[in-house]
Order: structure tokens, then sequence, then C-alpha cells
């Protein structure tokens, strides 16, 4: 998923690009609690760059919206496609007050809002370095020509354990941040066959793998579900 931002004002404007999967809404809560962190306070998601959005991504955008109910400030979500809105209708979030057809009626109503800190003195003397004793971060892919000089780029990014490295102990906020999306990594092992030369994987987390036999890519989310990434062979 690629990640563009632009400043409206005292609005942070957020663009994902791809799809709101299992692997990507972790990153993308991450990096709007991150700039939380560093001082916005309000917050426009636009989405019609989000191609689909699966389950997991319903949970994000439900994490989001509770965060910033508890800790001040506010988020808006804007411009989903059809799917998407078929989607949100289905767990009711297309009627939330934080859901809106266009970006302008995002803005407008973010605009009204009175910004209030609800942290408490000792949660906010916390560090933004807790924000970053997360697992390390793989950057791909470049900045696209295209964009504007205001637009600030974020490349493609996957959550990629490294072996051999010991998580740092995680303050409170630190863990409140990720909890609930780590916890939905951490399932039982289980065995599959690639669909595509069939070989044996046995899986021990959510999310994106690559078979080491013929190289394919897919996704394993919460529900048990594969989907492959590449036109399997026939």
């Amino acid at each position: 998923m690629e990640i563009h931002t632009t400043k409206l004002g005292h609005i942070l404007k957020v663009t994902p690009k791809g799809v709101l999967d299992s692997y990507s809404a972790f990153d993308l809560v991450r990096f709007i609690k991150t700039r939380w962190e560093e001082g916005e306070r309000l917050v426009l998601v636009n989405s019609r760059l989000v191609e689909y959005i699966e389950e997991d991504g319903i949970s994000a955008l439900v994490e989001l919206k509770n965060f910033f109910e508890k800790f001040g400030g506010n988020i808006a979500f804007s411009d989903w496609n059809e799917e998407g809105l078929l989607v949100l209708g289905l767990f009711g979030l297309n009627k939330s007050s934080h859901f809106f057809a266009h970006e302008k009626e995002a803005e407008v109503w973010l605009s009204s809002l009175k910004i209030e800190d609800r942290r408490t003195l000792s949660e906010k003397s916390e560090s933004i370095s807790s924000l970053r004793q997360t697992k390390p971060i793989q950057f791909y892919s470049s900045p696209s020509s295209s964009l504007s000089k205001s637009d600030v780029y974020v490349p493609e990014i996957s959550t990629v354990p490294i072996p051999g490295q010991e998580p740092v102990e995680k303050t409170k906020i630190g863990k409140d941040l990720d909890h609930s999306l780590e916890q939905a990594r951490n399932i039982q092992e289980r065995i599959l066959y690639c669909e595509s030369c069939r070989a044996r994987l046995r899986i021990k987390t959510l999310g994106r793998h690559q078979c080491p036999n013929c190289r394919i890519q897919f996704d394993v989310s919460r529900t048990g579900g594969v989907r492959y990434l590449e036109k399997l062979l026939g």
C-alpha cells in the first residue's frame, strides 16, 4: 500500500492507494496514530484510491475512529467506490457521522470541530519513540513523478519480522496502539497446499506470504481465506 499526505489548513489529508486488507490495515493504523502523536488532531482519509476493503480493513477504520474519540481530535473518511460503500453498509458504517460521500463535506465537518486532547497527564508525557518500538518495516517501490510538491510520499510498506531481533519493551501507549491487530495476527499453525505448485506450506501468521517453491504470493485473512496476488499457473 502507498500512502500520500497533504495539509488542508489544520487538517491532515491521507490518501491510501491499494487494498485495505489484513496486511495493509495494520500499517495504515500505525501510520495515522504516529502522525497523531506528532501533533495532527484532524485527519481526513480520502479513500478514492482504495481498490477494495476486507473485514480487517473495517476493523482498522473502527479502531481509528475509537482512538480519536478516546484521546482527542477527529477523523473522517470519504470518497469510497461502490464496492467499498457496499462493504461499509454491511457493517452499518455508511450511516456513521465519520463517513462522507465527498471530500469537501468531510473537510467542512472537520473544520467545524473543536480540538480537544483527552489524554491524561501521564499519557501526555509518553515519548513518540514508544510508537516506533514495533516490528521493523521494509520499504519497497519508488516515488511517482506525478506527485505534486506539496505531497509527502510514503513508499509501499510491509511489516516483516527480522530474525534475530528481539522486540523492544513497549510503554503503555505503545501497547495500546497496535494491540488489537497484533492479536489478530497470532493464530495457530496451519498447513496449506500451494494452489500453483501444490507445495506443502506451514503457516503461522496472518497476512502476506510467498511460496518458497514457485514464489507466488498470497494473503491469509483472519477468517482463514487465501487470496492469491498473481494468476495461478494452469
